[in-house]
């Protein structure tokens, strides 16, 4: 005689406690990354992106991209200290910064942190373009952002061009991106 199969029998507080712990870890998952070539926003490119506060990481000021950027291209690359994708990001897009024949700047956007927390990170991870800290949200509600990192390419005025949401993989992806036509 095979012996009865004794099953798990879960509450309905058990259900509802993984339920919510699911549900949790699917919108912290979504919160940081949407992952590479997903769409932010329909008409996103074509857009002009301007800075309403200019208030740098390092407590300076920037009146417009073209200050930085010249004629060149921007790399507008929205990123967070608790974001793991976007940590993982920042040495290629330091390799990236750090190379002179490189066809866009980068800059950074810190989105939804605090800029201590930003500054810690920028100095541990190598982040030394110029960050802006849209503590008030302005810059990424032209976006709208719903991800992270994202990053936009702009021409000099801030006209977006094209955009990635999630990492770039390799140096050779971001300088694709950086350089495409």
């Amino acid at each position: 005689m095979i012996p009865p199969v004794r099953t798990a029998h879960r509450s309905s507080a058990q259900r509802g406690a993984l339920t919510l712990l699911l549900a949790l870890v699917l919108t912290l998952c979504a919160a940081c990354s949407g992952g590479p070539g997903t769409s932010t926003s329909d008409g996103l490119i074509g857009r002009t992106i301007s800075i309403p506060n200019g208030t740098l990481l390092d407590g300076g000021t920037l009146a417009s991209f073209g200050e930085v950027a010249g004629e060149r291209r921007i790399l507008l690359n929205f990123w967070a200290s608790w974001c793991m994708p976007c940590r993982e990001e920042i040495p290629l897009l330091a390799a990236y910064a750090a190379e002179p024949t490189s066809g866009a700047v980068v800059i950074g956007v810190l989105y939804r942190d605090e800029a201590a927390l930003g500054q810690t990170a920028a100095a541990t991870l190598g982040a030394t373009w110029p960050t802006l800290v849209d503590a008030d949200g302005a810059i990424a509600a032209q976006v709208p952002v719903n991800a992270a990192p994202l990053t936009l390419l702009l021409n000099s005025e801030g006209l977006v061009l094209d955009y990635q949401v999630g990492q770039f993989a390799t140096a050779a992806d971001l300088d694709a991106f950086a350089s495409q036509p």
